[in-house]
């Protein structure tokens, strides 16, 4: 099972909280034992010298974060668009076939077609859920509205508004397979956490005359790190977890065809 799969299916609260609490208590435990264990006994001016690498690391750092986060955040809202406009595609390619006139002609695509929904909403948007990839298989039952389609040779202008809107449709569809393929590399998580424990070691290694406070700090400076990698984790999947987007606008056709019936 996929480690990032089972962490997006806890509440997002827990989530949250388990992460948190991570980075918090490893700020915490890693500066206790550094002040135990490790005697530096630096001078002011080696004091200001870390202050200072801190502090330009950290806004460097800051940068990195704040980049990811947008990358990911534009990734959710172009994959919501991709999922929306497929919607909207399907359902105006829908209502071509419903309200065809020659509904005897027309009723093999519209069996197609609805097996095709069909296994959107219970096959394909449950596995990208699952974080798992498509495979030809599941092109199938689109393949197979193409085919009846082509076979129908309807040649009016009306069929040539459908096939416009399945294209349309193919083209909405295959990005949001794209969509679903992409998250955030390993090569890119690795200077993500390696900075963060940079960040750390720099703070841990500044001269705070009080105990209590410097654990205070460098707990809450893991804290903040840890709000912001919960904030790409949860962004960088917009199909799983608890953001997911839904196929609202196939289940929107699995309703109207139930009501035509």
């Amino acid at each position: 099972m996929n480690f990032m799969y089972w962490m997006l299916q806890m509440p997002s609260f827990v989530l949250l909280l388990l992460i948190v609490l991570i980075f918090t208590s490893g700020g915490v435990v890693f500066t206790y034992y550094f002040r135990k264990k490790i005697r530096l006994s630096p001078r002011r001016s080696h004091n200001e010298a870390v202050g200072y690498i801190f502090a330009i690391v950290s806004g460097f750092y800051g940068l990195l974060l704040g980049f990811v986060v947008f990358l990911v955040w534009d990734s959710l809202n172009s994959a919501q668009s991709d999922v929306s406009r497929e919607g909207s595609a399907a359902i105006a390619l829908y209502r071509d076939i419903n309200f065809f006139p020659d509904q005897e002609k027309i009723a093999p695509l519209k069996t197609a077609y609805l097996a095709y929904v069909r296994s959107v909403t219970d096959l394909e948007f449950p596995r990208m859920e699952a974080m798992k990839a498509m495979d030809k298989h599941h092109r199938d039952a689109f393949n197979q509205v193409f085919a009846i389609m082509g076979k129908l040779k309807l040649g009016d202008l009306y069929s040539g508004q459908m096939f416009r809107q399945l294209n349309e449709l193919s083209m909405y569809r295959s990005l949001r397979d794209l969509d679903a393929s992409s998250c955030i590399p390993t090569e890119i998580w690795i200077p993500i956490l390696l900075g963060a424990l940079i960040i750390l070691i720099l703070a841990v290694m500044l001269d705070v005359e009080s105990l209590r406070l410097h654990l205070t700090v460098n707990g809450l400076l893991g804290a903040f790190i840890g709000l912001v990698i919960y904030i790409i984790i949860l962004l960088d999947h917009p199909f799983t977890g608890q953001l997911k987007i839904e196929p609202e606008e196939y289940k929107i056709i699995l309703m109207m065809a139930k009501e035509n019936h």
